[in-house]
């Protein structure tokens, strides 16, 4: 607990000596006698918890507080083994309460580092809450939650999932035309806005990708209808960067646009990357479909876009209008989009 080897190597050394000469004591005293171990005892009683004193307050000065525990129930079994080790000497008179003090000073101890035991866990208790809390600030939190509970499979899993890819139009020239910090806080305000529309709908951001957002509904937990929550969500981004150019107006900074892509199909979702560092990632052709249907906005003058496989999925909940059969970027077969009025 206390680290001894990495905040006094010398002390750290001298209780691994200490450690050994009471070993040692232990086995040779049925050959040399029970006044050996006696001995040997009254010495390590004195020696022992001096040096962890020491070591508690060298971990005090470096900021450490809850040793302020060990300091007390160490000094009074420091003080227990100096009055057993002068009453063996004969340097204090003999009673009960002289010749027992180490055991009593053992019990207090006991019962004094139990308190610090506890205030311990409390400690680990609410840095695990905060290191958590920290977490679900990098990762969503239903990827955090399903990290901690093991129930993202590190080798992988298919899945059939609703992709949303969301990019800005024109946001180069707002780029070079505004100062880094008001940029910044353009598209943060924008990107904050986009999110919580998002987790309105049970969907998940996977990452930001410079001005572009990628979302998923249905995984990493499953979602039953997940075509219909990422369409709802296409429209209430609608809504909400609305309401964000209102505010970009009346400060005079130039008004933003969006395409959004929509597309159902199957995934492997997993945690992809290196040893020190993953993140929950979607692999698969319908990623790649998702994110060319959301380029295609620009060509068909529209904001949302929809892929045929997650019209099929749809009903009648929502106005759609039929365009032409595409070839996208990369594809040989065409696929049907429609356009969200």
């Amino acid at each position: 607990f206390l680290v001894t080897k990495e905040h006094s190597k010398v002390i750290d050394k001298s209780l691994l000596a200490a450690m050994i000469a009471a070993g040692v004591s232990i086995l040779i005293s049925p050959f040399a006698g029970i006044a050996l171990l006696n001995q040997v005892s009254s010495i390590l009683g004195m020696i022992s918890p001096l040096l962890i004193i020491l070591a508690a307050v060298i971990c005090w000065r470096r900021g450490f507080r809850p040793i302020l525990f060990f300091l007390v129930a160490w000094t009074i079994l420091s003080i227990g083994g100096l009055i057993f080790a002068l009453t063996y000497r004969g340097v204090l008179p003999y009673s009960t309460m002289t010749i027992n003090s180490f055991q009593i000073a053992s019990g207090l101890e006991v019962v004094i580092l139990s308190f610090a035991l506890a205030h311990r866990v409390r400690i680990l208790r609410r840095e695990r809450t905060r290191i958590i809390d920290m977490f679900g600030k990098y990762v969503a939190r239903e990827v955090r939650d399903e990290i901690l509970n093991k129930g993202i499979p590190l080798d992988g899993e298919i899945k059939e999932v609703t992709l949303l890819f969301a990019d800005l139009r024109d946001f180069t020239k707002l780029v070079e035309s505004s100062p880094p910090r008001e940029v910044v806080r353009i598209i943060n305000c924008y990107f904050t806005e986009m999110a919580e529309a998002i987790h309105l709908h049970k969907g998940l951001v996977l990452q930001f990708i410079g001005d572009e957002i990628e979302a998923v509904f249905g995984a990493p937990l499953s979602l039953d209808d997940h075509p219909r929550f990422a369409v709802r969500t296409a429209l209430e981004m609608r809504q909400r960067l609305a309401q964000v150019n209102q505010n970009l107006k009346s400060q005079n900074y130039p008004l933003l646009r969006h395409g959004i892509g929509i597309h159902t199909g199957q995934v492997v979702a997993a945690n992809i990357g290196s040893l020190d560092r993953l993140s929950y990632a979607l692999i698969g052709d319908s990623v790649n479909v998702a994110s060319r249907i959301q380029e295609q906005t620009k060509k068909y003058q529209t904001d949302i876009l929809i892929s045929a496989s997650t019209e099929s999925l749809l009903g009648r909940e929502f106005s759609l209008h039929k365009l032409d059969l595409t070839t996208l970027k990369g594809k040989t077969e065409p696929i049907g989009l429609f356009a969200l009025e």
